[in-house]
């Protein structure tokens, strides 16, 4: 029986954490990448898995049906994962969203909850059904010991699925890691169903079949199930080919003669753009009077590199983030095009584009950046402070710099000011000169002398100099793009604007002016909401967070329901400032060291074997006063949080990048970050199991789950973007000091 629920356990946690990792990937492919709607898948799964615990706990208390509905879990969890797959790639299908394109707000914040939510109600109501059930085993008043081991066992489970999720499945097909959970959950099912409920002979032959029969022909099925609902992100076009990369996913697709390249859902471009690419490539060219060495930061395959070549280079250096998308899409490219990437002048370079930097001492006439709209954290990293001043240490005297980003010059929305403006105010502090050339796509132009960038008549004096006739960029059009009424009215509404905010590693406001920007275009009503709290001085929302934390855990006289009432704010609280912790450190990874797609295990890894570790450790002080040790421990998280301010600060502010022996750091921070919320689990069933005389086995760990669930949206929404990643760790660290300060005043409970 004991090795029963051991084993039950720690698959609920194997199957958490690959299952987690698994949905965040996929809801990011087919629908929005930001930190905004990761936050809310992490939300939503969150609080699925607290409906399901808070659930459990009322269903878990007669032994035979604790057992039944444990097995159940097991099979349904076998069963919803690759549910849960296949719902997510045919979301677009079902809200009629084209390949490419974001379905609209609202939709996208339920479609995932739906998906979701049976998948982690199982898993909640199975925690809270195999912690009751092991109280079977325990001496009567250890029922908080017991719910203890049960969370230590499930970490142990988290930890071997990250472990094996980094290393071996995270470029595997999905349907086969799906068929290995499944043969895992319905081997659990067959051991519980043997050890307790073997009476019915005829269900435990069809439960048996059932763990052999279904695993098996989802692993064997997989390849076509993996190519047939991955077409189906991409309604109204073929998919030819999709595969995981180090990076994310890179899928080819064809519609008519047309290949397209999309990297985790976002399209990238078409095998050839002559149009985006004359515009790009010629406006930061002609603007230097010689340009001998030329840069090329993101996508060039398609077509940039060929249009460079024309101003006649000495070298061009081009750098794209994924290998695999350059070995994958030159398959689909044009001879011509391929016959560029194999020319001598060109240096084709996988990297970071910001580690590449770091590494290269050669200085450029013309650095040009060709990435997506800084719609996320990953993204973003390129329109920062710190990027911009890296490029302008690159440029020869002399030397042009140049970006863009959507735009609508024709309809400038506030939230299209506020975007731009920030993009501009950033270019403008590190460059002298910054010129604007706005249509529906907006091309800056930035130089570290005044007078280095000429006017539309020398690019075109430079243009027929060069013999280059460009299809679409004639020295009509450059005339345009210089003069028309647009270009001073976008340069004085930026000069003007009141968020002419600057963009900084630490503070990503470009990315979140960038979310209203899209989320007006379909609800203007809540763009205005979401941006009115980005207009709330932080002293306020530390207040209000404060007194919510006061409000919860002391207004009432009875001890015991206060009693009750501290532990599960303290875990409340320790499950928030876990999520935020993660949130954060997830977020300055992907800063420093620009990608997440195959380390995010990594890092969750890491924090729940700090969560495992502390939960251990506090399990084994059984004689310390949970009132104490509670006190102890939110001090303990209070003065990480603060230190944890003083070394962003210090890596981030001058621009410095980790190379890559510093992931290690990291995730050491992530370890430490998940000692003390693992060790607050146990005193806090403790207290209120035991001082309180709570009744509710998961209750504690549904407000674990509550906690967390709020610390994701929040965090990863709302309080890096706006208020930065300093002022997240000071609003953790002050709600822990005081928090721990209300456990210390408390003396009667």
């Amino acid at each position: 029986m004991k090795k029963t629920l051991i084993l039950s356990l720690v698959v609920l946690g194997f199957s958490s954490l690959i299952s987690q990792v698994v949905v965040i990937r996929e809801l990011a492919m087919s629908f929005y990448a930001n930190e905004f709607f990761i936050g809310w898948i992490l939300f939503c799964w969150l609080l699925g898995t607290a409906w399901g615990s808070a659930l459990g706990s009322r269903l878990s208390r007669d032994a035979e049906k604790a057992f039944r509905l444990l097995t159940i879990c097991h099979v349904l969890t076998a069963f919803l994962f690759p549910l849960a797959i296949v719902l997510i790639r045919s979301g677009k299908m079902i809200l009629g969203t084209p390949a490419g394109a974001l379905p609209e707000f609202i939709p996208a914040l339920l479609y995932p909850f739906a998906v979701l939510a049976p998948l982690c109600g199982v898993m909640g109501i199975q925690f809270s059904v195999a912690a009751g059930s092991q109280t079977i085993q325990m001496p009567e008043g250890e029922s908080a010991r017991a719910v203890g081991w049960a969370y230590f066992l499930e970490c142990l489970g988290f930890i071997a699925g990250g472990i094996l999720f980094s290393f071996v499945l995270v470029f595997a097909n999905e349907f086969r890691v799906a068929a290995i959970l499944a043969v895992l959950n319905l081997a659990v099912a067959c051991g519980v169903f043997h050890v307790f409920l073997k009476k019915n002979k005829k269900i435990r032959r069809i439960l048996i079949l059932t763990t052999i029969l279904f695993p098996v022909g989802l692993f064997a099925g997989s390849a076509f199930l993996q190519q047939q609902t991955s077409q189906w992100r991409f309604p109204s076009e073929t998919l030819i080919r999709t595969e995981n990369t180090v990076h994310g996913n890179v899928s080819v697709t064809q519609l008519g003669s047309q290949f397209n390249f999309y990297q985790s859902g976002l399209l990238l471009g078409a095998d050839r753009e002559d149009l985006a690419s004359e515009y790009l490539v010629h406006f930061p060219m002609l603007a230097h009077p010689a340009p001998q060495t030329v840069l090329l930061l993101g996508t060039g395959f398609n077509g940039p590199l060929q249009q460079i070549l024309k101003h006649g280079p000495q070298r061009v250096c081009a750098v794209e983030l994924d290998p695999g998308l350059l070995k994958i899409t030159r398959e689909f490219l044009p001879e011509d095009l391929r016959a560029i990437l194999r020319d001598p002048r060109v240096r084709l370079g996988a990297a970071d584009p910001r580690d590449f930097l770091r590494s290269e001492n050669e200085k450029f006439d013309v650095i040009i950046a060709n990435f997506p709209d800084p719609a996320s954290v990953l993204t973003n990293r390129n329109y920062t402070d710190q990027f911009f001043r890296s490029v302008r240490s690159h440029l020869s005297p002399g030397g042009v710099f140049s970006t863009h980003i959507t735009f609508s010059a024709n309809i400038m929305t506030p939230e299209l000011e506020r975007f731009g403006s920030s993009v501009y105010a950033t270019l403008s502090q590190v460059f002298p000169s910054v010129k604007v050339l706005p249509e529906d796509t907006l091309y800056f132009l930035a130089s570290g002398e005044n007078a280095s960038l000429g006017g539309p008549e020398k690019m075109i004096d430079r243009l027929s100099e060069r013999k280059i006739k460009p299809d679409f960029l004639t020295a009509n059009q450059i005339r345009y793009r210089f003069t028309n009424d647009r270009v001073e009215r976008v340069v004085t509404a930026f000069r003007n604007a009141i968020w002419k905010t600057k963009n900084t590693d630490l503070r990503p406001r470009t990315c979140y002016f960038e979310f209203l920007r899209w989320l007006s275009q379909f609800d203007p009503k809540i763009a205005e909401a979401f941006f009115f709290l980005a207009t709330l001085p932080f002293p306020v929302i530390l207040t209000t967070g404060l007194l919510t934390i006061l409000i919860l855990g002391v207004f009432t006289r009875e001890p015991k329901k206060q009693a009750r009432k501290l532990a599960l704010v303290s875990m409340g609280t320790a499950g928030f400032s876990l999520m935020a912790c993660e949130i954060v450190v997830i977020y300055l990874f992907q800063a420093a060291f620009g990608d997440l797609y195959y380390r995010l295990a990594w890092v969750i890894t890491a924090f729940m074997t700090g969560v495992g570790a502390g939960t251990w450790a506090a399990m084994s002080l059984k004689k310390i006063s949970e009132r104490f040790a509670l006190t102890m421990l939110h001090v303990m998280n209070a003065a990480f949080f603060l230190w944890l301010i003083k070394v962003c600060v210090r890596i981030f502010s001058k621009g410095f990048f980790l190379g890559g022996a510093y992931q290690g750091a990291f995730l050491g921070i992530a370890l430490w970050g998940g000692l003390a919320a693992g060790a607050i689990f146990p005193f806090a069933n403790r207290f209120y199991l035991t001082r309180g005389e709570g009744d509710r086995l998961g209750g504690v760990y549904a407000a674990d789950l509550w906690g967390s669930a709020l610390g994701a949206l929040l965090t990863s929404g709302f309080f890096i973007p706006i208020w930065g990643v300093p002022q997240t760790l000071m609003f953790l660290g002050t709600a822990n000091a005081f928090l721990a300060l209300l456990l210390f005043l408390r003396k009667r409970v």
